[in-house]
């Protein structure tokens, strides 16, 4: 049951992001507590091997997928989708990465994401002082035909696994690559709004299903002690 409830939570999650740009879904993956080996034991008779019984699942992890969300046009000039990695962010906890490309130019001058977080390029920091820059395919910041820095992007190594920290950002180990970079477009999430609700009517049932089980065992149990009671 508790599995059942913590993947109730996370498909909650995943629809309320469902609208959130660069969002990645996330998924629980459960493992099996050791199986116990069963045996019919009976009165004066050697005991008889029944099979394996399960003592059910745990909450192992939650994962967030590599996988990318569907591009959607935009008329911002500094509205970005990364096709091939994501983008390296500044925050007070270190480097960030995230898929989010809705940029603005804060009242610093700088580079940052919707969120505030300073975009960083092969320089460091973004600082555009006055003027909107427009990003190129190659991930060049261009200001006045003037190329300020170049975005950094990065991917999981392989066999890295993703975190997620903080609002809509990750964390994992890292490997550079070129920018290859979609102008006037913004990710969506690649949540699949039909499939986690068909998920979560199923966690909902498997839910209950435990729940009925737990009742039935508790009157069974109940029953018993009345019955013993009266001798």
């Amino acid at each position: 049951m508790l599995g059942e409830l913590a993947r109730v939570d996370v498909i909650s999650n995943n629809l309320a992001n469902s609208g959130t740009v660069g969002y990645k879904r996330d998924q629980t993956v459960f493992k099996s507590y050791p199986e116990v080996f069963v045996y019919e034991l009976k009165k004066f008779q050697e005991p008889r091997p029944v099979g394996n019984l399960g003592t059910g699942v745990f909450l192992d992890q939650i994962a967030t997928p590599d996988i990318s969300g569907s591009f959607i046009p935009s008329s911002r000039a500094l509205d970005i989708a990364i096709r091939n990695g994501y983008l390296v962010i500044e925050t007070s906890q270190g480097e960030r990465y995230t898929k989010n490309g809705e940029l603005i130019v804060n009242n610093d001058g700088y580079l940052v994401t919707s969120d505030g977080y300073r975009v960083l390029g092969e320089k460091g920091p973004i600082l555009v002082n006055q003027g909107e820059p427009i990003i190129s395919q190659r991930g060049e910041v261009i200001l006045n035909s003037h190329v300020l820095d170049t975005l950094r992007v990065v991917v999981p190594q392989q066999g890295a696994s993703i975190q997620k920290v903080g609002n809509n950002l990750l964390v994992f180990n890292s490997m550079p690559v070129r920018p290859y970079i979609e102008p006037y477009a913004l990710e969506n999430s690649n949540v699949n709004t039909v499939r986690e609700m068909v998920e979560l009517i199923s966690a909902y049932r498997a839910y209950e299903s435990n729940q009925k089980v737990i009742q039935a065992e508790d009157s069974i149990t109940d029953r018993l002690i009345s019955d013993l009671g009266r001798f």
